[in-house]
């Protein structure tokens, strides 16, 4: 296991933020960490965007939802329908557990790399070097230790980018599965962005920088795929 986290995951992002600082941004790693970041992002969009898109439609899709459930069908027979009902408007509910869960790899690869730097040879491959890059942000900004500044600034924009999603949509069911999501919803709102600042202190800043950049990313992304819904584009 740890011999494939390392192959598929975790050297290629290391070997990546050291090709881009030295490079693209001057031997600078910290702005390596924004140009990475960015790149990150752009390469998930079609997940991000099935993601945000799936969460227009499933909101919209909720008096549907509703009306089956009225029908009294049993568990299996609710079900059935309910995934039919999906598969007709072309909605797979998991997309963004999916979108979600590969991001964590890329957050813990981070973690690893900036918890002493970016100095360690034996993680290269061998056309790279780590010889003059610097572990900062415009060479001012160590980025291997906690900085508060960047720590508040990734709770912000995640609270920003939670208040932009969708609300779940307004239902007369008060069953277990629509009260869960409701409570998602405030949790991911109000407590996620405090424990992200929490976190984030106590983490290298480039972590930190990371979520700034990926947060601010996805606020950008969700705004323009909220526009194209709007026009019917999408």
């Amino acid at each position: 296991m740890n011999t494939l986290w390392n192959t598929v995951i975790y050297n290629p992002i290391y070997n990546a933020l050291v090709f881009i600082a030295q490079h693209l941004t001057f031997q600078d790693v910290g702005v390596a960490v924004i140009v990475l970041t960015i790149l990150i992002r752009f390469i998930l969009m079609p997940l991000s965007k099935k993601s945000i898109v799936g969460q227009y439609k499933m909101r919209a899709l909720q008096p549907k939802l509703d009306a089956i459930k009225a029908k009294g069908l049993t568990k299996e027979q609710e079900a059935q329908e309910t995934f039919a009902l999906y598969k007709s408007e072309k909605i797979n509910p998991f997309s963004g557990c999916l979108y979600l869960l590969i991001q964590l790899p890329i957050l813990f690869a981070l973690y690893f790399t900036f918890r002493g730097g970016v100095v360690q040879p034996s993680h290269l491959y061998s056309f790279l070097s780590t010889e003059g890059l610097r572990n900062t942000l415009f060479g001012v900004i160590d980025i291997t230790q906690p900085f508060l500044v960047f720590a508040i600034l990734a709770g912000i924009t995640q609270a920003i980018q939670a208040f932009l999603q969708p609300k779940p949509g307004a239902t007369t069911d008060q069953g277990f599965q629509n009260q869960f999501a409701k409570s998602m919803s405030v949790q991911t709102r109000y407590v996620l962005p405090l424990l992200i600042i929490f976190v984030a202190s106590k983490l290298a800043a480039a972590v930190a920088l990371y979520w700034v950049v990926a947060n601010t990313f996805s606020i950008l992304q969700e705004l323009y795929f909220r526009s194209q819904i709007k026009k019917g584009l999408l």
